[in-house]
């Protein structure tokens, strides 16, 4: 399975969602109503949710794990109800802004409404696991140009090494491309899920427009073999 994410709901979220209909992949958005950076207008995210997948993530663009609980509970259930008013559509799926949580909080998503968190876990080809009733969504690769030592760290202090195919050699450089490439022809090898996200004003900032569409044309070119999903729908396959 491939899925697609996009965070923080930048304007060039609209190129992204261009990019995904054209090589015909699926996608989710997650979508603050705020953030220190722009953010599409209401019109947009509805014409947006039209065609693809839109999560919530948070209503400022705040750090969950810096909250207390009834700040929390604010965010999480706010943002949702947000989405839902806005787009006429169901809001099932939560990401963390910057990745950061209490393990304890994952609780506090499932009670707001969500059936699954995505998390920035990297190198994972794992199916989503259930943990305390919610679907934890890892991910396979981010369209940034890492080095070793970002990876590496990522998968220490993540849940777990073991869903990780090491990718050899590719992981050595920053090219995100190329490791995006290998990990996913191990997982049609071997099965499980390709994940990747980004920011699209990031990649605006890293000028990897051109490695975007490389990788997701190689992600085309397997398209009968494979089946592309929002990250909601992965919830039918959490362990």
């Amino acid at each position: 399975m491939v899925t697609t994410s996009w965070d923080d709901g930048h304007p060039l979220d609209l190129r992204v969602a261009e990019l995904l209909v054209k090589h015909g992949l699926a996608g989710t958005f997650y979508v603050p109503r705020s953030s220190q950076k722009p953010v599409m207008n209401g019109l947009q995210i509805r014409e947006l949710s039209n065609s693809f997948e839109i999560g919530a993530h948070t209503l400022e663009h705040v750090m969950i794990d810096r909250l207390s609980d009834p700040e929390a509970r604010v965010q999480l259930s706010g943002s949702r109800e947000w989405i839902e008013e806005l787009t006429g559509k169901s809001c099932r799926v939560f990401c963390f802004p910057g990745g950061k949580f209490r393990s304890r909080q994952l609780q506090l998503v499932r009670k707001a409404g969500y059936q699954a968190a995505r998390t920035v876990e990297l190198l994972s080809t794992a199916n989503p696991r259930r943990i305390d009733g919610l679907c934890v969504i890892p991910t396979t690769v981010q369209v940034f140009p890492h080095g070793p030592y970002a990876y590496a760290k990522n998968v220490l202090k993540r849940f777990s090494p073991l869903a990780v195919h090491w990718p050899g050699r590719s992981l050595l450089s920053h090219d995100w491309a190329a490791l995006a490439k290998d990990l996913f022809l191990q997982t049609m090898e071997r099965g499980g899920v390709f994940h990747l996200w980004g920011h699209s004003w990031e990649i605006q900032e890293q000028g990897q427009w051109e490695n975007l569409e490389k990788v997701l044309m190689t992600m085309r070119q397997c398209r009968e073999n494979l089946k592309s999903v929002t990250n909601s729908e992965l919830c039918a396959y959490a362990v």
